[in-house]
Parts: structure tokens; C-alpha cells; sequence
């Protein structure tokens, strides 16, 4: 089911963001420029991680109170196709050819990879407790998962299975790899962190702390986090602090603090790294940063609990 919010011309190349809302059982799409609203899709329960197939005609949505994928046809904003029988899908990858989906499963404690052409089941790993962050290394043969349940970031083979394990501080989130691929940077909520891991030696080499001021230090909640092409610098969502952390990659130094919405979790860059959007759960918001001067330009409503932000240009 499609509800229309807006008369808007969907033409091919799209303009669009992408907004998945948890508690609102879809995704919200605006307009990229103007942030007008285009559309509501209406999704399985609880759509949650997003990610564009390769030549961004499709859009993949976890929808984990429905234990499934929606695929959404990003022209027509309808959705497609499912794949089902995924046990409470939260966030995902998915190979460079668009070929197979990497899959936390929330409640199994395990990684299943589903194949796109035959929507089945290719091979389920087991992870530590509460899976959450996936990441595909640059030619997809190591898959890493956060286990935000056991303290653990898996390291797992994609041809063999084989699985090692690298402890970190408290619930591990997500990732970010440097672009140079030697480095994995994972948030750590509950230790108001970003832990470091050398991807050669597989070991926890640094961490990074974040204290906005006046917060409270129980209150720096990092999750979801993002670098620049170039490598200088990463912008960390901080949850329940309501703020972005603002990172020199070379120094590890925090330089700065933005100040968005309430529980900003998900993030992303538009095409040219100008602009960040800021998924914003707890004031139902985006909050879109000029990325030069680290200011909110707008703060725009979305639905209920926006958890994941996309963009197609």
C-alpha cells in the first residue's frame, strides 16, 4: 500500500531521501532538495536497516517485527518483492555485485546469507548474543558483526565460515571502515566510545571518547557513524547526549559537537559530502548538517521513530 503525501513527478535518478520508521511501520521519502514530502511506503512492522541495491534501482528494508526484507522499486515507491523467513532482521549489507544479503539476526544470535536471485537461505553463522552491525570489507570476503549482547565484534570468512572473535567495550553498534580498509572503527554505546581495530592483526589498538558539554557522561550513547571519502573526517550519532560527534581520523581528536535532534541514530552523507541527514528517534526528525560549517541547517518531520536515513541522487 502506498499513501501519497504530496503531488510530486518520480522521474528517473529519483532526488529522493529515504526515511525508515520504526514504530510507523514505513519510510517516509522527501524530496533531497527542498525536503518536501514525496511519499509514505507502507512496510513490514518495524522497518529498520536500508541499503540501495548496486545501480540504486532497488531499495532493501529490514523489517524485523515481520521477519523479513520489503524490496522497494525506487521510481514507482512501491514495494516489489519480499524475502521472508529472516529471523528479525535488523541491519544488513550486501555484496558489490548485488548478489547476496549479509543478515544480523537479532533474536538467533547469528549472520545469515540470503541469495537476491532464489531468495533463499545460502548459510547461517553463529555470532554473539543481540547482532547488530554488519560491514563487508572493500572485496567482500571478510564479513564483521557487532554483537551488542556479548561484548563482541566477529570477524567471519566469508568463503569458509570461519568465525574469530575480538572482545571490545560495552555494546558494540556499528561500523565504519577507514578508506585505506586498515582500520575498523566501531561505536560502543554503552562505554560512550568508538573503539579502534588494526583489520591486520584483529586486535583493539585505541578507543575514542565523546563528552558534549554539559551532558552526562551515562548519556553518550555513540551508534551509528560515518567518514569522508578522503579519510580526515567521521561524524558519530550520540543518541541519548542529542548530539553528533565530530572526529579528526588522523589525530583521533574529537573537534567538535553538533547539536540535532532527540536520540539521533542513523546518518548519512548526500552524494558530495555537503551535506549529513540525522535519523532523529525520539523527535520523529531528520536534522540535515551543512557539512562545512558543522551547522543544522533544517530539521524536517518524518514519521514515528525514524531509525535509518538513505539517499538516491
Amino acid at each position: 500500500m502506498l499513501v501519497f503525501l504530496f503531488s510530486f513527478p518520480v522521474f528517473a535518478g529519483t532526488n529522493h531521501l529515504f526515511v525508515s520508521n520504526e514504530k510507523g511501520n514505513g519510510v517516509t521519502v522527501l524530496n533531497a532538495t527542498d525536503y518536501t514530502p514525496v511519499a509514505v511506503i507502507k512496510t513490514g512492522a518495524r522497518p529498520r536497516g536500508m541499503v540501495f541495491s548496486p545501480d540504486h534501482k532497488l531499495l532493501y528494508v529490514a523489517c524485523g517485527g515481520a521477519d523479513r526484507i520489503d524490496i522497494v522499486d525506487v521510481v514507482s515507491l512501491k514495494v516489489v518483492g519480499r524475502i521472508g523467513d529472516i529471523d528479525d532482521p535488523e541491519t544488513f549489507d550486501l555484496d558489490k555485485k548485488g548478489e547476496r544479503l549479509f543478515i544480523s539476526n537479532e533474536d538467533a544470535g547469528a549472520l545469515s546469507i540470503f541469495d537476491l536471485a532464489t531468495k533463499k537461505q545460502l548459510k547461517s553463522v553463529k555470532v554473539g548474543l543481540e547482532p547488530e552491525g554488519v560491514l563487508l570489507n572493500p572485496d567482500d570476503t571478510i564479513v564483521y558483526v557487532a554483537s551488542e549482547g556479548s561484548n563482541l565484534v566477529s570477524v567471519i570468512d566469508v568463503a569458509s565460515g570461519k568465525r574469530t572473535d575480538i572482545g571490545t567495550d560495552t555494546r558494540p553498534r556499528r561500523f565504519a571502515l577507514t578508506p585505506d580498509g586498515k582500520e575498523l572503527w566501531v561505536s560502543t554505546e554503552l562505554a560512550g566510545k568508538v573503539d579502534l581495530i588494526d583489520v591486520a592483526t584483529n586486535k583493539v589498538t585505541g578507543s575514542i571518547d565523546f563528552l558534549p558539554p554539559g551532558m552526562r557522561k551515562q548519556d553518550v550513547s555513540p551508534v551509528a557513524l560515518v567518514m569522508d571519502k578522503d579519510g580526515k573526517t567521521a561524524f558519530v550519532t550520540l543518541g541519548r547526549a542529542n548530539h553528533i560527534g565530530v572526529v579528526d581520523v588522523k589525530s583521533r581528536k574529537v573537534t567538535g559537537y553538533i547539536l540535532v535532534g532527540s536520540r539521533p541514530w542513523g546518518i548519512t552523507f548526500d552524494k558530495a559530502q555537503k551535506r549529513i541527514f540525522v535519523a532523529n528517534g525520539g523527535s520523529d526528525d531528520i536534522s540535515i548538517i551543512d557539512v562545512a560549517s558543522r551547522k543544522v541547517l533544517k530539521s524536517v518531520p518524518v514519521g514515528h521513530y525514524p531509525y535509518g536515513v538513505a539517499i538516491d541522487e
